[in-house]
This record gives structure tokens, C-alpha cells and sequence, in this order.
């Protein structure tokens, strides 16, 4: 662990404690972020996809301005559901939120970055880490009861979720399912575990 894993974790850690807070005490936040704390989640899913194949880019040996076009036709297909999500909701925030999200999955590449081999397989294993994590939390919180906390009927009459599912019927699913996410991505740049899984490999 060092000075800059931590600050590469921080991202993941202060969303996990949005996630927390609104689990907890949503009326501190406003109901309104159970719902786009649930929005963050489906665009999470989005950002977890592109991830393996931005990453890639960045980290390929083409030329500059290949990756550019690569990286800029990626971020516009994705940017086609983001702004499906502003017209659904007639706000801009999914953008920035989208944005953010990134910026937490490529912060170690900033921060701490490694050699350009090393750095490729980092990123692999940090997307398989993404990937089996949020299926494993929502997975998880889908089988085993969430205790509501903060999110009571008043709280989920004051959100106004629209639709039907466990999402919709008991949102707590989805913001435990969050804190839990983020946690452990946090958890993960801070030992940075995808470094180590391959110096381990290569012994």
C-alpha cells in the first residue's frame, strides 16, 4: 500500500460512503438519491464494459492518434445510453456521474502508473475484479434479506422510483449492492491488487 494507491482508492471509498450514507439516512442526502444512486449503478454496468475495451486502447502499442479515434468512438456509443438516461430523467448530472465513474476505474493508470506490460495486465485483472464483483453483489443482495434502515415506506414513497422489481419494490438491494461494490474496488487499488496478482504470476 502507498500515498498513492490511497489517493487512487478515493474515488471508489467516498462513493461507497454515498452509497452508505444513503442506506442509513437518505433524508440527510435528499430520497431523490435513491434513485440516482440506482441510476449510478446501471451506468456503473456500462462503464465495466467499456472498461475492458478502452483500457485496451490505452494501453495498446498503435499510434496516438489511433487510440484517440478508438477511445473517442468508444466514449460516444456509451454516451448514447448516458444521454438516454438525461432524457429519461430531463437532467444532465448521468453525464458528470459517467465521467466520474471512469475517472475511478482509470485513476491508477494517472497515479500510479507501471510498466507498460505490467500496467496491461493490472487492468485485466482489475476489470475481472469489476466484473465478478458486481455480479457478486447483486447476486448476493438479491438472495440474502437487505435490512431497509433508512429506506422505509416513507422513504420509498418520497423516491418515486417508477417501474416494478426488486430494485423498485426494495431499493435497499441496490444501495447495499453499491456501498459493497465500491468497498471493495477501493479495497483493491489500495493493495493494488492487480499488480500483485501478476508479479505473484511471474515468480
Amino acid at each position: 500500500m502507498s500515498l498513492r494507491s490511497l489517493f487512487s482508492a478515493l474515488p471508489d471509498v467516498a462513493t461507497a460512503c454515498l452509497y452508505a450514507i444513503c442506506w442509513i439516512a437518505p433524508s440527510w442526502l435528499g430520497y431523490h438519491w435513491i434513485k440516482s444512486l440506482m441510476l449510478v449503478m446501471l451506468m456503473e454496468f456500462l462503464v465495466v464494459h467499456s472498461g475492458a475495451f478502452i483500457g485496451q486502447t490505452v494501453l495498446g502499442d498503435g499510434a496516438r492518434s489511433t487510440k484517440i479515434k478508438v477511445i473517442v468512438g468508444f466514449g460516444a456509443f456509451y454516451m448514447i445510453f448516458v444521454l438516454a438516461f438525461c432524457l429519461a430523467l430531463r437532467e444532465w448530472w448521468p453525464v458528470a456521474a459517467f465521467g466520474w465513474l471512469l475517472l475511478s476505474k482509470f485513476s491508477m493508470v494517472v497515479l500510479e502508473p507501471k510498466p507498460r506490460a505490467l500496467e496491461r495486465q493490472r487492468q485485466m485483472v482489475s476489470w475481472g475484479i469489476s466484473l465478478a464483483t458486481y455480479v457478486g453483489v447483486v447476486f448476493l443482495t438479491a438472495i440474502v434479506p437487505v435490512p431497509e434502515f433508512g429506506i422505509d415506506e416513507i422513504a420509498r414513497a418520497a423516491a418515486a422510483i417508477p417501474g416494478s422489481g426488486l430494485w423498485v419494490d426494495q431499493p435497499q438491494t441496490v444501495i447495499a449492492a453499491g456501498m459493497l461494490y465500491f468497498a471493495i474496488l477501493a479495497a483493491a487499488k489500495l493493495f493494488d491488487v492487480g499488480a500483485h496478482a501478476q508479479l505473484t504470476k511471474s515468480r
